[in-house]
């Protein structure tokens, strides 16, 4: 998470520097898909002025309060990862409304921009409170109930192994779901296999659930005692653990 820190924030940086008056009528969006006489118009180098100082700031600022909140609170980085670049697109759209007004197509774009901004910001915090939500596990008769974000019922006849490790495997990419500085939830790939991870931040053991034709599933949960869970499951199964 360090490393992703560091390059979004060198990226942002980066996108001060990017885009200059010989390449914006390819690179810089809204501009380059204005007419000739509406690009005469937009007042480019003024735009491009508080576009190298926001980005250049918002760069230093995004990796600063990241590095801070990797040190200091998990929950709090996820947060900041997911939430801040957008409400700093937002206050640069405002920052710049008065240069993007003076084009008349642009009143539209501007219009568009925020609504989608604003879309997103809501979707993302709903994101982050509905992942937030406790997950918990009951052993009722012979099905494994998980209950939150990405729970499943699993039968206990579909278990065919159970372990504990103080690890997770290697994982390559997220297929869907959430991760963030406090949680890790939905379905990961990695290089044996998938995986569906159902992961509370920081964690010290993961029970593993193997299943007959389908992924294997991997929990570590807050109010969970794993190893207690694990005897549970092999009285149940008669399974010896790997």
């Amino acid at each position: 998470m360090f490393y992703v820190i560091l390059g979004m924030g060198l990226l942002f940086f980066g996108l001060g520097f990017m885009i200059t008056e010989n390449n914006a009528s390819s690179l810089l969006s809204g501009y380059n898909t204005m007419s000739k006489e509406e690009q005469e118009k937009f007042p480019l180098t003024e735009y491009l002025e508080r576009f190298k100082g926001f980005h250049i700031r918002f760069g230093i600022l995004f990796t600063v309060l990241g590095v801070v909140f990797y040190l200091t609170n998990a929950e709090l980085l996820g947060w900041h990862m997911g939430i801040t670049p957008i409400l700093a697109y937002i206050y640069f759209f405002y920052q710049t409304k008065n240069l993007s007004m003076k084009v008349e197509s642009q009143k539209n774009s501007f219009k568009v921009g925020i609504a989608v901004l604003t879309g997103t910001l809501v979707f993302v915090i709903g994101m982050f409170y509905w992942s937030d939500r406790p997950s918990e596990v009951l052993l009722d008769g012979d099905v494994l109930r998980i209950s939150g974000p990405y729970g499943i019922d699993l039968p206990l006849d579909k278990i065919d192994s159970l372990g504990i490790s103080e690890s997770l495997p290697e994982i390559s990419t997220r297929r869907h779901g959430i991760s963030t500085g406090t949680v890790a939830k939905g379905k990961y790939r990695g290089p044996e296999g998938d995986y569906l991870l159902l992961i509370d931040k920081p964690y010290e053991k993961v029970l593993w659930i193997g299943r007959k034709s389908a992924d294997p599933v991997l929990i570590s949960l807050n109010e969970l005692d794993e190893e207690k869970l694990l005897l549970e499951l092999k009285e149940s199964l008669e399974l010896d653990a790997p």
